[in-house]
Parts: C-alpha cells; sequence; structure tokens
C-alpha cells in the first residue's frame, strides 16, 4: 500500500499479528467458540470494548475535572468568606433533608 505525501511516494504495510501466548490463544478460541465468531472478529471486538471502556474512563474523569471547575469558578465564590469549610451541624443537615421534631 502507497500514499503520495508531498510528492513523495510514502509505502507502509499490515503486518499480521502474531499471538505467542498459549494463554492469549486459549482465551480467543474459548470466546470465538461461545459467540460463534472468528477469531480475529473476537479480537476485533473485544479491542474495540475495551477502547470504548477506557474511553468512558476518560470521558468521566474530564467530567469530574468540569464539575470541579464550575464549584471553583462560580460555586465556592458565593459562600460567605467565614462560611467556607464549615462543617454543617446536626440541626443544619436535618433542616436541609427536611426533618423536623417528629422526623420527616
Amino acid at each position: 500500500m502507497g500514499v503520495h505525501h508531498g510528492g513523495i511516494l510514502v509505502v507502509f504495510f499490515i503486518m499480521a499479528l502474531n499471538i505467542k501466548n498459549t494463554d492469549v490463544e486459549h482465551l480467543v478460541t474459548e470466546l470465538a467458540q461461545l459467540t460463534g465468531e472468528s477469531k480475529t472478529e473476537t479480537v476485533r471486538r473485544s479491542l474495540l470494548e475495551r477502547k470504548e471502556r477506557l474511553s468512558f474512563r476518560v470521558a468521566a474523569a474530564d467530567r469530574t475535572a468540569r464539575a470541579l471547575r464550575y464549584l471553583e469558578t462560580e460555586v465556592w465564590p458565593t459562600i460567605p468568606k467565614n462560611e467556607r469549610g464549615r462543617r454543617l451541624t446536626s440541626e443544619e443537615e436535618d433542616a436541609i433533608l427536611g426533618y423536623g421534631p417528629d422526623g420527616a
């Protein structure tokens, strides 16, 4: 295979995957039998599923970072300085949760 890039022919080859681990070979064979897929399809789908799971983790970490940035820039500055970091009393927690003298 080749591609022209800036007047230069760039040639590349796709090498076959050669698995030399008997545990991996057994797992691929077992999973292919369970799914009815070829070994190649089994490996391809497994890799895609793992990639999606890892991508989700990155997305989750990004959501956490965005939420923290929002709290730091939008929420926490609105709280009076003498209240920041102060622990709520049991009575304040109960009031927030809607508990009264007779319970919820």
